[in-house]
């Protein structure tokens, strides 16, 4: 079971409030119609005349392989992988053996790729849970074949190739020894071939297209070793966006599923944001000019000022590094965030705004008819990415599917 609140815990009543009806009211809203639109998007850049037969494509055709690791990116990956297999989506993609597990105890029964090399001692456990995993050594292999002749099972296998990421994957020039192995290997299945982008949201695509001249020179040797590769998938999200030759092959999209292109004004198909961050305008008070507020004293009123404080802080994913540099929305309007954020509680101006009241809906995240607020904005203030910003918003943060 996991820890976000669902959809059916919003009760009928109050669906016009869909904040949490007990205790602190702060939560995200995962829009699950803009998650299945955003995908259907991209899919239709494997496949522009049809994006549902790109969603419901067979391993052998191009196809979108979601990622939901790190939970989803935030969003809560049960049930974002719930939606999207509803949806027609086939394989899903995460990070380590322990999210293809909990996946699996949720009554997710699609394939599940473990993108990272498995630890040693982790076959089993993958091998239990029907993972398929990624390799990258003639050892990672040989351990997978031994277990599962144990459990006299086919144990399926993703190779990946490092083409200049640097991180994991066999070096693309390196292949031999591998490849022996898998042609020893008597419980192995080959069922793909892939590799990651360092650099493909950059305008000079020179050392992306080396990338792919190198992958396309590991695939080759895969079949002068007589070997079927199987699925090949080589786009992040911004190969998929940027890169049109790259289309031939599957992608495994993440930040631009959950709405958000890495070059936002050279994306191909327009994409919504999934997630909304929220909360509720707590106690209204009133400080003199040249009182201060907050841990040390970032602000100090140089008038008169009503402010509000709003509970939510860095223990749920709103950065230090936001505290006196951002706004939220408040009634279709903005309010300043003032003073140090804290743990729990941040502080915003409403001297200027005798329309807002104790109770008053504040969006954090998210878009009101005339402002709106995104994870680009609050990561180019924080120096970071909007990866970051997504993946931080705590899970003592509720969240709520509609």
């Amino acid at each position: 079971m996991d820890n976000h609140t669902d959809i059916e815990n919003v009760t009928k009543n109050n669906r016009d409030d869909p904040s949490p009806q007990i205790g602190r009211p702060t939560w995200a809203e995962i829009d699950l119609q803009a998650l299945k639109d955003n995908c259907r998007k991209l899919c239709s850049l494997h496949s522009p005349s049809a994006s549902e037969s790109a969603l419901n494509a067979p391993a052998k055709w191009p196809r979108i392989i979601p990622v939901v690791k790190a939970d989803g990116y935030g969003h809560g990956a049960v049930q974002v992988t719930r939606t999207l297999a509803d949806a027609g989506v086939k394989m899903f993609s995460v990070g380590i053996v322990e999210e293809g597990v909990a996946l699996r105890q949720a009554g997710i029964f699609q394939d599940i790729l473990v993108l990272s090399t498995t630890w040693q001692g982790q076959e089993s456990l993958a091998l239990e849970h029907r993972l398929i995993l990624a390799t990258d050594s003639g050892e990672n292999i040989d351990r997978l074949d031994i277990a599962a002749g144990s459990k006299a099972v086919s144990a399926p296998v993703h190779i990946k190739v490092d083409t200049g990421m640097g991180r994991l994957g066999i070096r693309w020039d390196s292949l031999k020894s591998l490849l022996n192995s898998l042609k020893q290997s008597k419980h192995i299945s080959l069922q793909g071939v892939f590799s990651h982008l360092s650099s493909a949201d950059e305008r000079d695509p020179a050392y992306t297209l080396e990338q792919k001249r190198r992958f396309e020179r590991a695939l080759a040797e895969f079949h002068e070793a007589g070997m079927n590769p199987g699925e090949i998938h080589f786009a992040n999200s911004a190969g998929l966006l940027y890169h049109e030759t790259f289309r031939q092959w599957g992608s495994r999209t993440g930040i631009a599923l959950y709405g958000y292109a890495p070059d936002r004004d050279r994306s191909p198909v327009k994409l919504r944001p999934v997630l909304s961050l929220k909360t509720k305008v707590g106690p209204v008070r009133q400080i003199n000019a040249g009182e201060s507020i907050g841990y040390t004293r970032l602000f100090t009123a140089s008038r008169d000022t009503r402010y509000a404080t709003l509970p939510i802080g860095y223990a749920d994913g709103f950065s230090r590094k936001l505290s006196g540099k951002c706004r939220v929305i408040i009634r279709d309007g903005w309010a300043e965030v003032i003073g140090m954020v804290s743990m729990d509680m941040i502080a915003v101006d409403l001297t200027d705004r005798p329309d807002v009241q104790q109770g008053d809906e504040v969006i954090l995240l998210g878009t009101s008819t005339n402002c709106s607020v995104t994870a680009d904005v609050w990561a180019e203030t924080a120096g970071t990415i909007p990866y970051e910003i997504l993946c931080g918003i705590a899970s003592r943060v509720p969240r709520i599917y509609k």
